[in-house]
């Protein structure tokens, strides 16, 4: 085999790929969060493994070393159903995984068609057509990862229901992660959908290689983000921990029996008024149902039917109503606003802002200019 010369971003691919190899062995041996921690190894190993497929075709590779072909061409098959299984063992506790799941890792036999036709003609190409054929297998892979992709965002918003049926502080209880997760996926299927549907021909008409694309002659492009998510991934995944949720508790509006839940509020924000539950920011519904004696879902229920919220909205409700009350009061004048959210039960500027801007439609600073005292 020749000597190979790599450039600049055939360096950092190669180190990406290394990256994905490692931190997919350190996911395995993290002992909390077990069971999304093998999807998510899973994910970086796909996204590594067919960046180094890649890699070694742009090389050259495949030319001294045809028994790589036994191998699958690439792992993009298995990207979609990783990342959803990922997201729902993280949102999911305890989460199983079935052997009826297995049907969703069986798209990988799309993969082999490439590799057989080369296993079995060479590097050659005798039948043009029929290559251009495998190869387009490969790209259906895309399909499937968009719905992968739009089941995993929609587990996201239940996850997100679910978590404000129950705390009154989300930011940090993984949340944000998997927002960012599925912009990240977002923004890299936005970028392959755009690539492939100006070259949409490459899906049927197979007198058409990949490199005679308008866009599909910059690959690199995707090759790029992927290398970005491989490190986001390794690092933002290996640091994540998770939440337990107590799904008996969510219970969908529409179950709820018909009751008169009155006296239950009236409890609730008797509690809250006088014990001012609401200045613990880790204030969850178990908190408060210890405090009041009621059952969890009895608390959830009443809010979600008698008052039409669900608990972190509840709770939040009295933060802003605290946090309005000291800055229109001349005792808190030497404070800052951020102080004042703060130690009213808030523990985010960014959500902060945004809560009270929804309750009172205007921003704390003006609301401190044109109500507070003197």
């Amino acid at each position: 085999m020749p000597e190979i010369r790599f450039d600049f971003f055939q360096v950092i691919t190669i180190a990406a790929i290394i990256n994905s190899l490692i931190f997919s062995v350190l996911l395995l041996r993290k002992k909390e969060n077990q069971a999304a921690n093998y999807f998510l190894s899973l994910l970086l190993f796909s996204i590594g493994y067919s960046l180094a497929a890649q890699l070694c075709i742009d090389l050259g590779v495949y030319n001294y070393y045809p028994w790589l072909h036994w191998l699958p061409a690439k792992l993009a098959y298995w990207i979609g159903p990783a990342l959803y299984f990922y997201v729902k063992a993280l949102t999911s506790q305890p989460f199983v995984f079935r052997k009826a799941y297995l049907w969703h890792f069986a798209w990988l036999i799309f993969e082999y068609p490439h590799s057989i036709y080369h296993l079995q003609l060479g590097r050659g190409n005798p039948y043009p057509r029929l290559h251009n054929f495998t190869e387009a297998l490969g790209a259906y892979a895309l399909f499937p990862l968009l719905v992968y992709a739009f089941f995993s965002y929609r587990l996201v918003k239940d996850y997100q229901k679910a978590l404000q049926d129950q705390y009154s502080t989300t930011e940090s209880l993984t949340l944000d992660w998997l927002h960012q997760l599925i912009r990240l996926v977002g923004l890299l299927l936005a970028t392959a959908v755009v690539m492939h549907a100006v070259d949409f021909r490459i899906f049927y008409d197979f007198d058409m290689e990949f490199f005679e694309g308008t866009l599909l002659q910059y690959d690199g492009i995707i090759t790029f983000l992927f290398v970005g998510v491989i490190y986001w991934l390794s690092i933002g995944g290996l640091i994540q921990s998770q939440l337990s949720l107590n799904r008996e508790v969510f219970v969908p509006t529409d179950k709820i029996s018909a009751k008169d839940y009155s006296e239950t509020i009236d409890r609730l924000v008797q509690t809250m008024k006088e014990e001012k539950l609401f200045l613990d920011p880790a204030l969850s519904i178990s908190k408060l149902a210890q405090h009041t004696g009621l059952a969890e879902r009895e608390i959830s229920n009443a809010l979600n039917q008698q008052l039409k919220k669900n608990f972190y909205a509840f709770v939040n409700e009295f933060r802003v109503e605290e946090v309005k009350k000291r800055l229109a009061d001349a005792q808190y004048a030497h404070l800052k606003i951020l102080s004042i959210a703060f130690d009213a039960g808030f523990n985010s500027k960014a959500t902060f802002n945004r809560i009270f801007k929804e309750y009172t439609g205007t921003s704390p600073k003006s609301y401190q200019a044109v109500n507070k005292t003197h």
